[in-house]
């Protein structure tokens, strides 16, 4: 039996009748998914998928999502997710690329309109699904499906390049799962409403709290409105969010009279979380909030700062307030220098981890799954630094890393800096070609108000805060930052865009 197939034995025996998960107006028990994912097994089986195969699975957020995941995890097949947004030719790529058997998911989107190949396709929302889950033969493989079977093939959100195809196995999902228990502690009166897309790394937090018996809800897709009603309806105790979620949120209208009273803490990560926007959303809430940090190698979040370590007082963060917050249990990080040799205390290294939930290896890539995976510890690709007491300090990425004159430029250091300005919601500091110093930081920037005028003031701010070498070359006003698909900040798109538009040129402002 896998893990999977083990998390919803045990929600059955012990929560049978409690709402498992919520979607809309729709819900399921414990009982009820354990009993519907195993007919699903049997129909998945009745059309060719085995054991050790892969199905693409391509849909907006849904309880169905969470039937098929289970159902191939009771099989010991693995799920590659797809973001809704997928076209034809991506999910053709990805049906060539994992040696898809089968697709899964919602009929009329782009990705599903044209099955590759000729699969077999289950679509939802139709009288095949419907018989699949109620009235199919509950029939699964015999023997155990061993630990280190894929459960899921995870794409990197590609900021570096083409996508890779993380493999997680069903030990990584229950070290997560334990580790992450015995930290935060969740408990079957919580209900969690999961705000990012399924198809994404961070679809294992919502599995964390099906195993602690929780109650999951869904939207299909976010919207500031939907959300806050959601919260309400469903009677949300738990959140998850990306900080421009969050930003949102508080731009919805109506929210100062329709806070939701029940909510007790909102987990948010994927993303830096500007310290204003913070301040701003303690105030309008009034609930805890808890840091994640994770990444989809690492088998999802392994870092935690709980809402006793925050700090909601006006000014700039301090201490453990300041941090990403301490490693979970069974989960280790080191940090190293350039040589790979180990950083003294508090000196800026690249962060490795180290847990049974880190991934097995890329998808046929074995070298760049050498280039990350060395001994057991993942290279995060993560600058930062780790306390006596365990606390971690991120400070930027190693790509991201600006070298100005032989200095190194820590993109997050000065974006820390420019987010102190009232009037700035939001920066990214790229670099950009320098005939002269090689590279020079410029900071593209949202304002809070569309007459700011700001780069007189920015640069003032920078210079009271900021060695020479860290100042940007430039501020350059946008109206909104690039984000991927997962809502993290596409730099690579910036730097295409700086680099297209300066190379070889020698940027004004080094002098100051």
């Amino acid at each position: 039996m896998s893990w999977m197939a083990l998390l919803l034995e045990r929600g059955r025996q012990r929560h049978g009748e409690r709402i498992a998960v919520r979607d809309g107006d729709r819900h399921i028990t414990y009982a009820e998914l354990d009993r519907r994912t195993d007919r699903l097994a049997g129909a998945l089986l009745a059309l060719g998928v085995e054991r050790g195969h892969r199905v693409a699975v391509v849909s907006h957020n849904r309880l169905e999502v969470f039937e098929t995941y289970f159902a191939l995890g009771k099989i010991g097949a693995a799920a590659v997710p797809l973001h809704y947004t997928a076209v034809a030719e991506e999910v053709a790529a990805a049906v060539l690329r994992y040696e898809v058997s089968a697709v899964v998911g919602e009929a009329g989107l782009p990705g599903t309109a044209d099955p590759a190949a000729g699969l077999p396709v289950l679509y939802y929302d139709t009288e095949e699904y419907r018989r699949a889950v109620t009235s199919a033969p509950a029939r699964l493989p015999g023997g155990d499906v061993p630990d280190d079977e894929p459960a899921f093939i995870l794409q990197t959100s590609a900021t570096t390049g083409d996508p890779k195809g993380v493999c997680i196995d069903h030990r990584s999902l229950r070290s997560v799962a334990l580790g992450y228990q015995a930290d935060v502690r969740p408990d079957p009166d919580q209900v969690f409403l999961h705000c990012g897309p399924l198809s994404h790394g961070a679809m294992v937090i919502p599995l964390i709290y099906l195993a602690a018996g929780a109650t999951v809800s869904l939207m299909r897709m976010f919207s500031p409105q939907e959300c806050l009603a959601t919260i309400r309806r469903h009677q949300v105790t738990h959140l998850f969010v990306v900080p421009d979620m969050l930003r949102y949120l508080l731009k919805a209208r109506g929210l100062a009279s329709a806070v939701p009273s029940g909510l007790r803490e909102i987990v948010y990560g994927a993303a830096p979380m500007p310290r204003p926007l913070l301040l701003e959303a303690h105030a309008a809430f009034g609930c805890g909030f808890r840091q994640l940090y994770g990444l989809t190698e690492a088998g999802g979040p392994v870092v935690t700062l709980p809402p006793a370590d925050h700090d909601y007082t006006p000014g700039e963060a301090r201490g453990r307030a300041a941090s990403i917050g301490r490693a979970t249990m069974g989960t280790v990080f080191r940090s190293l220098d350039d040589e790979e040799h180990p950083s003294p205390t508090g000196r800026i290294g690249e962060l490795w981890v180290r847990s049974p939930a880190v991934m097995r290896a890329y998808w046929k890539d074995p070298e760049a799954t050498a280039e990350v995976l060395r001994d057991g510890w993942v290279r995060t690709g993560d600058l930062g630094t780790v306390d006596e007491q365990g606390y971690i300090h991120l400070t930027g990425r190693v790509k991201d890393v600006i070298v100005r004159g032989g200095q190194k430029v820590y993109p997050a250091e000065v974006e820390q800096v420019i987010l102190r300005h009232p009037d700035v919601n939001e920066v990214c500091v790229v670099a950009i070609p320098d005939a002269e110093w090689g590279e020079s930081p410029v900071a593209y920037v949202v304002t809070a108000r569309q007459d700011a005028e700001l780069p007189d003031s920015l640069r003032d701010l920078a210079r009271r805060h900021l060695s020479r070498y860290k100042r940007p070359a430039e501020f350059r006003t946008v109206s909104a930052l690039p984000r991927n698909a997962a809502g993290k900040i596409d730099r690579r798109a910036l730097r295409a865009t700086a680099a297209g538009t300066t190379a070889g040129t020698a940027r004004p402002g080094r002098k100051d």
